[in-house]
């Protein structure tokens, strides 16, 4: 009678002992499945940590061409201050023969004249360059005639022909050929030429333009004489 219980029970400990690995198999699958929810989705996914990647590296390339942006608007705005303090005065050195006087307080006060072949070192505002000018003038205030030709040897100074002895009028300065109607200074060669002409408006245009005021629209960042009155 024991030896029959004692077997039973033997046999009820084998088959709890085969029901084991069972056990151990439903226990390592709920806890892999618990920890599996545990797990954020974006890990899961394996796609949302590129997408942060992504984005990270997206809003560094905006900041990186933002502030190429910033910088590049800070050096055009610091170089057409530079353009526009040279633009106020125009100046030039050089030799050849003839013999000239012409000086000037705005078109509507120069007088004299005489005729010069000479070539030039210097600049016209921001237009610096070396060029070869023949000029024929005489006259007082608003009837002054000229004949001016101006050929460009090498820079950004501009040629410039006027094929017949005429009236210094607006064909001539308000068209940026020569100098501008409210320019200041003077011409003189004997010889030796020197020639300085000061542009008012251009300086109103440079102190302005600190304030972002461009008044004579000239802010281009070129090196090129601009235009004004």
């Amino acid at each position: 009678m024991l030896s029959s219980q004692t077997h039973g029970f033997g046999e009820g400990l084998m088959r709890v002992f085969r029901l084991l690995p069972l056990f151990a198999a439903v226990l390592t699958l709920s806890v892999a499945m618990a920890a599996d929810d545990e797990i954020p989705k974006t890990s899961r996914n394996g796609t949302s940590a590129g997408d942060l990647e992504r984005q990270a590296n997206g809003t560094s390339s905006r900041r990186s061409n933002d502030e190429r942006s910033l910088g590049a608007q800070a050096g055009h705005y610091f170089l057409s201050r530079f353009y526009d303090l040279v633009d106020i005065v125009d100046f030039s050195v050089g030799a050849g023969p003839g013999f000239m006087v012409n000086v000037r307080a705005t078109k509507l006060a120069q007088a004299m004249g005489g005729w010069g072949d000479a070539y030039h070192v210097g600049f016209r505002g921001r237009s610096a360059g070396v060029w070869r000018e023949k000029r024929k003038e005489v006259g007082v205030s608003l009837l002054y005639y000229q004949k001016v030709q101006r050929e460009r040897i090498t820079g950004w100074v501009e040629s410039f022909r006027s094929e017949k002895m005429d009236l210094d009028t607006s064909a001539v300065y308000a068209n940026n050929n020569d100098r501008s109607f409210l320019g200041v200074g003077a011409t003189i060669q004997a010889g030796v030429m020197v020639n300085v002409n000061v542009r008012p408006m251009q300086a109103i245009d440079f102190v302005l333009g600190w304030m972002t005021i461009d008044v004579l629209d000239d802010d281009t960042g070129k090196p090129r004489r601009n235009k004004d009155l």
